[in-house]
């Protein structure tokens, strides 16, 4: 069984109001497989909220998530594990589907697809 969580109402309008990009659609049911419980903290957004902030939770379809990684026991874990599964762009390996990292808002997994997303295994 699966449980997928938001952090807020706001959240919870940021994933439903636009379609998603297939690729991200493809990785959110494998997360719920593979981790049974996953609460956004970020969906769409209209507006960057950092100087490093590339604006992809501002593309339609919505091709960015970001998801409370104190949810899991080991973080550095879980981000490894998807970056070891899926590639973000085989174009550009410097680039990863799962970045987790604090923006100045708390920790958090950031994740991310392409067009060229695949996955390895």
């Amino acid at each position: 069984m699966s449980a997928i969580g938001y952090k807020s109402h706001r959240v919870l309008i940021g994933i439903l109001r636009y379609a998603w990009h297939p690729k991200l659609l493809d990785l959110l049911l494998w997360l719920t497989v593979r981790y049974s419980r996953i609460t956004f903290t970020s969906g769409y957004r209209e507006y960057t909220i950092h100087d490093k902030d590339s604006g992809i939770h501002g593309t339609i379809p919505l091709r960015a998530f970001d998801l409370r990684s104190r949810d899991f026991e080991d973080a550095i874990s879980v981000r490894d594990d998807i970056n070891r599964v899926w590639v973000y762009d085989p174009n550009r390996p410097h680039l990863m589907i799962c970045v987790y990292h604090d923006t100045g808002f708390g920790w958090h997994f950031h994740i991310q697809v392409h067009s060229n997303t695949t996955r390895r295994i």
